[in-house]
C-alpha cells in the first residue's frame, strides 16, 4: 500500500465526496461547514496524494474527471464505514434535521410521513419547511434542500425521482351558496366568471392548461389571479364571486374543512374535455431528494407516501 494515502484523512475524503456530488466549492464548504480556502487545501492534498487533477474547472463550479469517477464509490464507502462508526459510537439526535419544501397542502402531509418513519427506526429528527419557490430544483441540486414534493419533475443527475402517486381528481371552489353552483357545468358556465389558479409546482409565466386550451378554441377566459398558496385562493374566492379550480385528493381535504366553501367534482368533465381530441400529458407527483440521500430513510418515505396517498384517495371514492 502507498504511504502517501494516509494523508487522505477524513475531511479530504469529505471534500472530495462533495465536489463530486456538489461540484461548486462554495456549496461544499457550507455544507461541511468550513471556508472554501480549508476545501481548496484539501482538493489540493488529494491531488498530490493520488497524482491526478481529479476534477475539470466550469464556468460555475468543477466536474470530476474519470479518475474521480472511480474512486468515488471506494471513498463513499470509506466515509459510510466511518460515519457508521460516529453514529454507534456518539449518535446526537438533536445534530438530526430535514429542510422540506413542499405546497402548503403538501407540507403537512409530508411532515406526518417523515414523523411516522422516525417512530419507526427510533430516530429523532427535527424538520424545517421552506415555502415552495422557482428554484426548488435547484436547491435539491446543491442539497440545500433535504426532500421536496414536485409534480413532473424534470430528471436530474443529483436528484433522484421517486413517484408517489397521480393527481386524480379536479375540483372547482366558490363562497358558500354562489350561483355557479345551480347551473349546469358547462365550458360556457365555467368560463362566465373570473378564475383563481393554482399554479401546481410550476413557476413563472407558465400558463395554466385552461388558459392554453381556451386560446386554442378562442374563447375569451378571465384569470382573476394565480398563486402557489391554497389558503391564499380559498380565501380569495370566499370574499369574491370568483371561483378556483384546482386538483389533488390533498386539496381536497385542505378545502373541504372549511365551511365558508362550497365544491363539486369537476374530473370527469376535466377529463372529456382535456382527452377528447386525444392523449395530453398527465400529472404525477414525486417525492425529489440529493442523490446522497438515497437511503433507507428515503425509501421508507417514499413507500409510505405511496401508501398514504392511495388510502386518501380510496377513503373519497
Amino acid at each position: 500500500m502507498r504511504k502517501e494515502l494516509s494523508k487522505l484523512d477524513y475531511f479530504t475524503l469529505k471534500v472530495f465526496i462533495g465536489l463530486v456530488e456538489f461540484k461548486n466549492g462554495s456549496v461544499v464548504a457550507q455544507k461541511l461547514n468550513t471556508t472554501q480556502p480549508k476545501v481548496s487545501r484539501a482538493l489540493s492534498n488529494m491531488r498530490e496524494v493520488i497524482h491526478d487533477d481529479l476534477f475539470i474547472r466550469r464556468q460555475y463550479g468543477v466536474e470530476p474527471n474519470l479518475m474521480a469517477d472511480k474512486l468515488y464509490p471506494i471513498v463513499k464507502s470509506i466515509v459510510q464505514g466511518y460515519e457508521q462508526m460516529a453514529e454507534i459510537t456518539s449518535y446526537s439526535p438533536d445534530s438530526n434535521r430535514l429542510v422540506i419544501a413542499a405546497q402548503e397542502h403538501w407540507a403537512g402531509f409530508l411532515v406526518e410521513s417523515i414523523t411516522e418513519i422516525c417512530q419507526s427506526l427510533d430516530r429523532d429528527i427535527s424538520v424545517i419547511i421552506q415555502p415552495w419557490s422557482d428554484n426548488v430544483q435547484e436547491l435539491l441540486a446543491q442539497g440545500k434542500i433535504d426532500y421536496a414534493i414536485t409534480v413532473n419533475s424534470k430528471q436530474s443527475e443529483a436528484v433522484k425521482s421517486v413517484k408517489v402517486g397521480d393527481v386524480r381528481y379536479f375540483f372547482v371552489t366558490a363562497k358558500k351558496n354562489h350561483p355557479f353552483f345551480k347551473q349546469e357545468l358547462t365550458l360556457k358556465s365555467l368560463l362566465e366568471h373570473k378564475l383563481v389558479f393554482i399554479n401546481y409546482a410550476k413557476v413563472g409565466l407558465v400558463e395554466h392548461w385552461l388558459e392554453s386550451y381556451a386560446k386554442e378554441q378562442c374563447l375569451d377566459i378571465k384569470v382573476s389571479c394565480k398563486t402557489t398558496s391554497l389558503a391564499m385562493a380559498l380565501n380569495h374566492v370566499a370574499k369574491t364571486d370568483d371561483i378556483c379550480w384546482t386538483a389533488s385528493i390533498l386539496s381536497y381535504l385542505y378545502f373541504n374543512s372549511r365551511s365558508d366553501i362550497d365544491y363539486i367534482d369537476v374530473t370527469d368533465f376535466y377529463e372529456e374535455l382535456r382527452f377528447k381530441n386525444g392523449t395530453v400529458e398527465r400529472y404525477s407527483y414525486y417525492l425529489q431528494y440529493h442523490q446522497s440521500r438515497d437511503n433507507d430513510f428515503s425509501t421508507a418515505l417514499s413507500k409510505l407516501l405511496q401508501k398514504k396517498l392511495e388510502l386518501a384517495q380510496e377513503l373519497y371514492e
